[in-house]
C-alpha cells in the first residue's frame, strides 16, 4: 500500500491542475458550456525533455502576455508548414510550434499571434475533467 502512496505523491508533485473556462477548445474541453480542469505534465516541459507533437493539447504562456496562459492544440511543429486561417502558408521555425483552438470561431491562437516558442510551454495535458463531474463526485462522496 505504501508503494501506491509514494506513486500518487510523486504524480501530484510532478503535475499541475489548470482551470479552463471559455469556448476556444470546445467541444473537447468545456463542451456543453462547462468549465474543466486539466491535469498537466509539468516535469517534461520544465526540464526541456518534452517536444510538442501534432495533436497534443498544451498550456503555454500567450506570446506578448506574460501573465496569460492559454490551452490550445498543436497543429504544426518545427520544420512543418501550416496554412493559416487567412490562407497563407507558414513554415514553423525550429524551437517553435503552431497551436490553435478546436473551435476556430471562438479562438485567439497562432493565427492571431503567430508561432509559439517552446520555452513558453507550461505543460502537456494528460487528463481532462469537466467541473460538473467534480460537483457530482462531491455530492456523492461528501468530500473534496
Amino acid at each position: 500500500m505504501r508503494r501506491y502512496g509514494v506513486a500518487i505523491g510523486a504524480a501530484i508533485a510532478l503535475s499541475q491542475l489548470f482551470h479552463v473556462s471559455g469556448k476556444s477548445m470546445s467541444p473537447a474541453i468545456n463542451g456543453e458550456g462547462n468549465d474543466s480542469l486539466l491535469l498537466l505534465d509539468k516535469v517534461t516541459s520544465l526540464f526541456g525533455i518534452y517536444t510538442p507533437k501534432v495533436n497534443d493539447v498544451v498550456v503555454f504562456v500567450k506570446p506578448g502576455m506574460k501573465n496569460k496562459s492559454v490551452v490550445k492544440r498543436v497543429t504544426a511543429t518545427s520544420g512543418q508548414s501550416v496554412v493559416t486561417r487567412d490562407g497563407a502558408v507558414v513554415l514553423v521555425k525550429p524551437g517553435h510550434f503552431w497551436a490553435v483552438g478546436d473551435n476556430p470561431k471562438a479562438s485567439v491562437d497562432s493565427n492571431d499571434y503567430g508561432q509559439v516558442p517552446t520555452q513558453a510551454l507550461i505543460g502537456r495535458c494528460l487528463w481532462i475533467l469537466p467541473l460538473y463531474m467534480i460537483q457530482s463526485l462531491k455530492r456523492y462522496v461528501g468530500v473534496l
